[in-house]
């Protein structure tokens, strides 16, 4: 079932802020069905009129939407074109520049309705254990619409961001960023800001890449449509980059270990076919096909599971979990871009310690902190609108 109108409103004019504020309805029908992530199913999905043709029922239900935004005066539509209103822009209820409001708190941690650049100026230096966030995306079209950053401009806001929040990692913290894919606008190619990113964070910034990973996501819809199930000309980009950089290459006392982390505390299940080695005594000491021979006896002992890959499979298909119940039962937009819990409790174990502070300076869904409470872990998070902030704490961190 279509989400309704007045659930759709809030991200038809995210949607329409991120394309620059002036967007046509067919661009608009596209960006917003893959912002909520309508199956390719229901986007395609007509209906016969007794005195028309079949229409879309995606498309038809977007106008509409689009209406109801007229109606409130949150749009303007001019030409071909719809326009976002200062007015439509002030509804989103943004934080405000420099003002912090706290919207929750228990004794292990708290939810700021704040900009990430107000933010930052409160935490005390060298007190946070990790920073575990998915930035937003840039905007990769000519501006339209005050307050949006281009490719460029995004990435050098958000160098300059972490270069502030470096200081405010512990000496052998971690700063852990999904990154997920852009495509260039009315272009089969992606967009090349993840990396200029990366390459800007380490080199002008000081950090160390520790290692990529990658997220695969099983169940990611064919995207962008026009390029992967229209012209047939790209595969389901399914894997989004997660890039683990640490603030010091070495510790204040000299060691190797810096950024602190523990592998161990992230084992895999081992397969059948290790358990069974195990229980026979290990390897045999037979040469294998590549010509690499282990010593006999190799791999007897059980060390209570096997050392995890860098590549984190967790699917994304929750759609009745205590948050999406929550923001469906308050008439709260859900944020269209969460991650999947498996994401950062995988970091949050590997790289803290119970009772240490995990940051999520682009709080979103709030997913990040619901994550660290679960652990055991403090946690501060932050998020300029305060729709997203009030689905995140009535939904995850007001359930505990």
């Amino acid at each position: 079932m279509l989400p309704s109108q007045q659930q759709l409103l809030i991200p038809l004019l995210e949607t329409m802020r991120e394309l620059g504020g002036n967007v046509s309805t067919r661009e608009l029908c596209t960006q917003l069905a893959e912002k909520v992530e309508i199956s390719q199913e229901e986007r395609t999905r007509t209906t016969d009129m007794p005195s028309a043709k079949a229409i879309n029922v995606w498309d038809r239900q977007v106008r509409w939407t689009q209406q109801l935004a007229k109606f409130h005066q949150y749009v303007a539509h001019r030409d071909t074109y719809w326009t976002l209103t200062e007015a439509g822009d002030s509804t989103l209820q943004n934080a405000r520049p420099g003002v912090i409001v706290t919207i929750f708190e228990t004794e292990n941690g708290v939810a700021l309705w704040a900009e990430a650049e107000a933010t930052v100026n409160i935490i005390e230096d060298d007190t946070v254990a990790a920073i575990i966030t998915s930035p937003p995306y840039p905007l990769l079209r000519k501006k339209d619409y005050a307050n949006q950053l281009d490719e460029a401009e995004h990435v050098t806001w958000l160098a300059n961001f972490f270069g502030h929040a470096k200081q405010k990692l512990c000496h052998d913290g971690s700063l852990v960023l999904n990154l997920g894919p852009v495509w260039q606008p009315g272009q089969p190619s992606t967009s090349l800001y993840a990396e200029r990113l990366l390459i800007k964070l380490c080199d002008e910034i000081g950090y160390h890449l520790a290692q990529k990973f990658y997220w695969h996501n099983p169940s990611k819809m064919p995207s962008p449509a026009e390029w992967v199930t229209v012209r047939r000309i790209r595969v389901t980009p399914a894997v989004e980059e997660v890039y683990w950089l640490s603030k010091n290459l070495h510790s204040q006392r000299g060691g190797p270990h810096v950024p602190k982390a523990d592998n161990s505390k992230v084992l895999r299940p081992y397969s059948q076919s290790m358990l069974d080695r195990i229980a026979a005594g290990g390897e045999k000491g037979k040469a294998r096909p590549s010509g690499h021979q282990l010593k006999q006896g190799a791999f007897n002992t059980d060390n209570g599971g096997s050392i995890p890959h860098n590549i984190i499979v967790a699917a994304n298909t929750s759609s009745n979990d205590a948050y999406q119940r929550y923001c469906r039962k308050n008439n709260l937009t859900a944020h269209p871009a969460r991650f999947p819990s498996e994401l950062p409790e995988f970091f949050i174990q590997m790289l803290t310690e119970p009772g240490e502070i995990i940051w999520d300076p682009f709080g979103g869904s709030l997913q990040t902190s619901e994550s660290a409470r679960k652990l055991d872990r403090r946690f501060i998070t932050n998020e300029k609108s305060l729709a997203f902030l009030d689905g995140g704490i009535g939904g995850r961190l007001a359930t505990f």
